[in-house]
């Protein structure tokens, strides 16, 4: 049985097919200027995305910038192709080409686009322009020209907000879609090969998108009779994908899901299921793929179904699909004597992180009785930094916590807080650490002195984690991860005290009847306020629906 672990086990070591390898010194340069930066890429690659695309549009004259620089919310954004740009209308294909570009800015462009694919994506995006390439040399027209592949992006590429990108061209388009450091969406990831395999001239036997076919029949073959006669839709396959360049999929032409049902398959062939899976999202990067894969599976355990449509062989005109509630992989071999692949990764609800998008714009306005709201999610008004205030600003409705050095946020209160109830939604980017005080009260500079610190840590080197009482009840083990939200929640009542994340109680804590000030630090329970903390240069910590609700005294 294939566990995530395993699955992303094959997708870091699956080896690329030898007939590639036997034609890579023919195409060298390409993958040393598409795989230029990839080696030292760290773990983080939202990060390194929003540092290439800075670096990008930076180097763009203004001229160019118009052209590759667009709204976050320009509709253009979901206006996607995979036809080459003579074929889109009304004005052809958007975006800066690399055509316009010097030596510099491509460059640039190229480790961009190395931020977000694989080594084994990068290999099969060189394959796909090479092909072009190759139909420019023998056609001569312009439209072939391997530099016509153009890149776009959508918002200010920051850590803190909403923004993305594409890269796109005849038989590629990529596109990529973040809020606040985390990789909501990697759909639409198209990707064609024509042909699928050079049968003349210099480059004759190079096969490009190989293994979305030989995986699929390998799968297929391990099919029982009565199996195949559920996953056969029809004896002729379709000209074309279904799902096509809509930038939403019609849901009605596929559900009700048709095909075989992952309920009537073997543990084996479940694995090699997956495989076929893995060859379409292997080439994103693994932290890439395992973000989307955390949040909604790649392979749903019930409501997975395998379609095939056409012939039996790969001689033959040829079409199967993977579907699950949330994803749909597609692919069509008819064309051109069956030499024309067409591969697509698409999300029913979430193309262009649209599901995930509207998630995080709905605000939790909550009118439960008592709870009062800290935040406008507009502005910091009610809030007073002290030290290093620039750390502390409003994006995307959120309070980010950016720390070019140490600072405090502290709420502004007329009436101290004793006995309360408060909740908060937070994230926390890789390598972050910030905290929540509680009975503090306002200081210049420095570290609290007055109250308690809840701390915010998942991967930040210090060992106490998330919902510790700082010093006090330590819990060792982070109870949430990076580039998710989690619900922070912390009630004091009278001598006791507890933090929960997601309704899971972190730390139980009674206040000992002898229990004095320790040092520099009054940790004791009385009154006060509480205050955010930033808490040094590289952490990014995000605060959304910020709630207190003030409890009876004792």
């Amino acid at each position: 049985m294939f566990t995530q672990t395993t699955y992303f086990e094959w997708t870091l070591n699956k080896q690329w097919p030898n007939s590639i390898y036997l034609h890579m010194k023919r195409f060298i340069p390409i993958l040393l200027c598409l795989s230029l930066g990839g080696q030292i890429f760290a773990h983080d690659p939202a990060t390194e995305m929003t540092t290439a695309a800075h670096n990008f549009l930076n180097s763009l004259e203004e001229g160019q910038k118009k052209k590759a620089h667009f709204p976050f919310s320009d509709n253009e954004r979901e206006n996607w192709h995979f036809f080459p740009g003579s074929f889109v209308k009304p004005n052809g294909r958007m975006g800066l080409s690399v055509k316009e570009m010097s030596s510099p800015q491509r460059t640039l462009a190229q480790t961009l686009l190395s931020s977000a694919l694989s080594h084994r994506g990068q290999i099969e995006a060189s394959t796909v322009i090479l092909l072009e390439q190759i139909l420019y040399e023998n056609e001569g027209r312009e439209m072939r020209n391997p530099d016509l592949y153009h890149y776009s992006v959508f918002g200010q590429p920051e850590q803190a907000g909403s923004w993305g990108w594409r890269f796109e061209g005849h038989h590629l388009s990529l596109n990529f879609s973040l809020v606040n450091g985390r990789i909501f969406s990697v759909t639409p990831s198209f990707w064609g090969a024509s042909p699928a395999k050079v049968t003349e001239g210099k480059h004759a036997g190079m096969r490009v998108l190989a293994e979305e076919e030989t995986t699929a029949f390998k799968f297929f073959k391990s099919l029982s009779p009565p199996q195949k006669k559920m996953a056969i839709l029809s004896g002729k396959a379709p000209r074309e994908i279904y799902s096509g360049q809509d930038n939403t999929v019609d849901w009605s032409t596929f559900v009700p899901a048709q095909g075989l049902p992952i309920t009537k398959m073997n543990p084996r062939q479940k694995g090699w299921l997956q495989e076929v899976i893995a060859v379409y999202s292997a080439k994103h990067r693994p932290q890439v793929v395992k973000q989307i894969n955390q949040n909604k599976p790649l392979l749903h355990p019930t409501e997975t179904f395998f379609a095939w449509a056409g012939g039996l062989t790969p001689e033959t005109g040829h079409y199967y699909r993977i579907q699950t509630p949330d994803f749909l992989f597609e692919y069509a071999n008819t064309q051109n004597n069956v030499n024309h692949v067409h591969a697509v990764w698409r999300d029913f609800k979430g193309d262009f992180g649209r599901d995930l998008l509207a998630e995080h714009y709905t605000q939790d306005h909550s009118k439960q009785k008592g709870w009062v709201s800290m935040f406008d999610g507009k502005t910091l008004k009610g809030w007073k930094p002290n030290e290093n205030e620039e750390s502390f600003s409003v994006k995307n409705g959120c309070i980010v916590a950016n720390a070019p050095g140490r600072c405090h946020l502290f709420y502004q209160t007329k009436k101290p807080f004793k006995n309360f109830e408060f909740k908060a939604e937070v994230m926390t980017l890789p390598h972050s650490n910030a905290g929540v005080y509680f009975h503090t009260r306002f200081q210049e500079d420095g570290w609290p002195k007055a109250g308690f610190e809840c701390q915010i840590n998942n991967t930040y080197h210090d060992p106490k984690k998330t919902a510790s009482i700082y010093g006090v009840q330590d819990c060792l083990e982070a109870p949430a991860r990076d580039d998710e939200w989690f619900t922070l929640y912390i009630k004091v009542d009278g001598k006791h005290v507890i933090t929960k994340v997601n309704d899971q109680v972190i730390s139980d804590w009674n206040q000992p009847e002898d229990w004095k000030k320790s040092g520099d630090f009054e940790r004791v329970l009385g009154e006060g306020t509480f205050a955010l903390q930033g808490h040094d240069p590289g952490s990014t910590v995000l605060f959304r629906n910020l709630f207190v609700k003030r409890l009876p005294a004792q």
